[in-house]
Formats: structure tokens, C-alpha cells, sequence
């Protein structure tokens, strides 16, 4: 595992992060927009990291205030090092090891709603986001963010109101709301 990717505000502020070797961690410059676009959305809220890799989205939300993340990850071992080395407590943070739709599903039946789900899924994987149980999971006034390529198609998400578009570099973020 590299470490090349930090955290750049909060609490945790320039703590480094492990980052699998297989993952493409989204850059600095892509996080810092978009949680200067979030960035009244994130205290106390509850945040649902899928495809989180190292969890440097859901661990920026946490060390910028947000009540709770729950990160879902094939393979979790960077995460778990990063959680470790950070110090988060167990109420603020959970594992979810497997496949992202399953948990997705997993989290509706339990009844979870999150204020902000963040979706980083491998290239060409973006329409694993695309089920009806991403919006039962989406608390009143929740976002999904969807990080994509440059050169793929915006994803179709049923129930949600896309509600923009932002790119930075390669890295574009597509921004859907609860319809009520």
C-alpha cells in the first residue's frame, strides 16, 4: 500500500491516508471542491462511502464534522489501517465488507438513511449505483454524489433528480437529489 493522499481539513487535518495499490484515489483538488460544495451539508450528518478504498471521502466528512460514515469495501484492509491510525471512534464509523449493491440493499432493509451517499465505483461499474434502493436509503433532502470518469456517460438513477455536474480534471462528480 502507497500513502500519497491526505486529509485536508478538520480534526485530522494532514494525516495521511493508506491507499490500495489498485485504487484512484480522487485528488486533492477534486476533494477539496467538493466538500467546499458540501461543505454546509457535512456537520452531524450521516454519510454512506461506497467503493470506499482507503475511505479518505467518508473519513474528510468525518474529520469535518459529520456525526457518522459507514464505509462499504471488497477489500477493507487500507480502510481499517486508516480508521486505526486516526483514532475514530467505533460509534462514528462501520465497516461494510462486500459488494456495494448488496449493501445497499443490506441498509434498506435495516431501515438506515444517510444524509449523503458518496459513489466512487471502479470504471465502468457506475450503473451498480443505479438501483431503486440507493433512494430508499437517502434521507429527506439527502444527495447522492457519483464520481466518474471524464469520458463516461452521466449515471440514470432511479428516484433521484440529477442536480449537477462538476469536473475536475478527470474526475467528474454527478450530484442527484431525493425526489419527494
Amino acid at each position: 500500500m502507497k500513502t500519497a493522499v491526505r486529509i485536508l481539513a478538520g480534526r485530522w487535518k494532514g494525516r495521511p491516508l493508506d491507499v490500495p495499490r489498485d485504487a484512484r484515489p480522487t485528488s486533492s483538488r477534486a476533494r477539496e471542491a467538493l466538500f467546499d460544495i458540501l461543505r454546509d451539508a457535512i456537520p452531524e450528518s450521516r454519510i454512506l462511502d461506497l467503493f470506499a478504498g482507503s475511505g479518505a471521502v467518508g473519513l474528510e466528512a468525518l474529520s469535518r464534522g459529520a456525526a457518522e460514515a459507514v464505509f462499504v469495501e471488497q477489500d477493507s484492509r487500507a480502510l481499517q489501517a486508516n480508521l486505526a491510525r486516526l483514532g475514530a471512534r467505533t460509534a462514528e464509523a462501520e465497516i461494510l465488507q462486500g459488494d456495494a449493491r448488496d449493501a445497499v440493499i443490506g441498509l434498506a432493509r435495516r431501515g438506515a438513511r444517510f444524509d449523503l451517499v458518496f459513489a466512487d465505483p471502479p470504471y465502468g461499474l457506475e450503473k451498480t449505483v443505479a438501483s431503486r434502493s440507493v433512494s430508499t436509503i437517502l434521507a429527506s433532502g439527502g444527495k447522492l454524489v457519483v464520481q466518474t470518469d471524464s469520458d463516461s456517460e452521466p449515471p440514470k438513477v432511479p428516484r433521484l433528480a440529477p442536480a449537477g455536474r462538476r469536473a475536475y480534471g478527470r474526475n467528474v462528480f454527478w450530484f442527484f437529489e431525493k425526489e419527494e
